[in-house]
This record gives C-alpha cells, sequence and structure tokens, in this order.
C-alpha cells in the first residue's frame, strides 16, 4: 500500500485530514471552549495550568 500526493492549489481543498488524533481532540475541546465563552463570557474558562496544582 502506498500514499500519493497530488498537489492542490490554495482554496481547493475540501478538509485538511490528519492522522494526529491528539491534534482532532484539542480541535474539538477548542470548539467547545469557544461555544462556552460565546454563551456566558470570556472570563468563566480558562487553561488549568494558570490556576496551579490542586491539593
Amino acid at each position: 500500500m502506498g500514499l500519493w500526493i497530488t498537489p492542490v492549489r490554495a482554496g481547493q481543498a475540501i478538509r485538511q485530514i490528519s492522522l494526529d488524533d491528539t491534534r482532532e481532540a484539542r480541535l474539538v475541546a477548542e470548539a467547545a471552549v469557544d461555544r462556552v465563552r460565546e454563551k456566558f463570557g470570556a472570563g468563566v474558562i480558562d487553561p488549568a495550568a494558570i490556576f496551579g496544582r490542586a491539593s
């Protein structure tokens, strides 16, 4: 089984596919965060890293 690559000009590609499931999961999470911020305001959700460790 081989990999076939065909050049595509900008604007022709319908969707960029990814072989990286981690990236796809992050994009889904980012979209969810964006919806929460739209509904409740920008200050209601932040990255967990800025809060420090619990315990």
